[in-house]
């Protein structure tokens, strides 16, 4: 989904809460009167340790997300949308996996209030040997159960793994075909407007790049 801004384009993209092998991409790390979870070998070093530092406080949640691959080892997402490894690297002037740490956590996308915000982001870590990014995220359960998601903080305490769908805003982005640079949707080249998503004769994929990326939103959505 996308949505401008300004002079900037709001994009939304949906992480489901586990991948094709069914091993959880969000997950609780510990619940309330529960066992800390064990962590992956697979993540970010520093992700498993501030997790494994983590006591278990009462009123909060904490959640492990992995939240978004670099486009190069897995590719453009379901909306056509990729994430080129640099760009998430790149955390100057506030953009790049570290602007995570500055995101709300929402349900829906209902972010336009920052008060309806549950949690805030405490770690965001890019790892390498995954290419992705690591986020721990806590929940306020009271502000959670106020805001009406108490069936979403039931569900991680369940061990369940909602789908997560992250907000970011860009300058404009760039066909993968032509490189054609749009600020709106509205100025889409033929490719991104008709062909999202699909494979030319010629082998070529019709995607869009998505540079200087600044992470804004993370929703647990159905």
């Amino acid at each position: 989904m996308l949505e401008a801004s300004g002079s900037l384009m709001i994009k939304y993209f949906t992480c489901k809460g586990r991948d094709p092998s069914g091993a959880p991409l969000v997950r609780a790390l510990f619940v309330e009167g529960g066992l800390v979870k064990t962590a992956s070998g697979d993540m970010h070093p520093a992700v498993h340790r501030f997790a494994k530092s983590i006591s278990p406080k009462s009123g909060k949640l904490y959640v492990l997300v992995n939240a978004l691959g670099a486009g190069e080892y897995y590719g453009a997402n379901i909306n056509g949308d990729y994430f080129e490894e640099d760009e998430l690297l790149n955390i100057s002037d506030g953009r790049g996996h570290k602007s995570f740490l500055d995101a709300g956590v929402y349900r829906h996308h209902v972010n336009k209030d920052p008060e309806k915000s549950m949690g805030t982001v405490l770690v965001s870590e890019y790892n390498p040997k995954m290419h992705r990014v690591e986020l721990i995220v806590e929940i306020d359960r009271k502000k959670a159960a106020d805001l009406g998601h108490g069936d979403l903080v039931d569900k991680l305490d369940q061990g369940k793994n909602p789908a997560v769908s992250m907000g970011c805003k860009v300058p404009y982005d760039v066909c993968s075909i032509c490189g054609h640079k749009s600020g709106t949707r509205a100025d889409y080249c033929e490719h991104a407007r008709n062909s999202m998503g699909k494979v030319l004769s010629d082998g070529r994929k019709v995607f869009v790049y998505n540079p200087r990326p600044r992470f804004f939103d993370i929703s647990f959505v159905l």
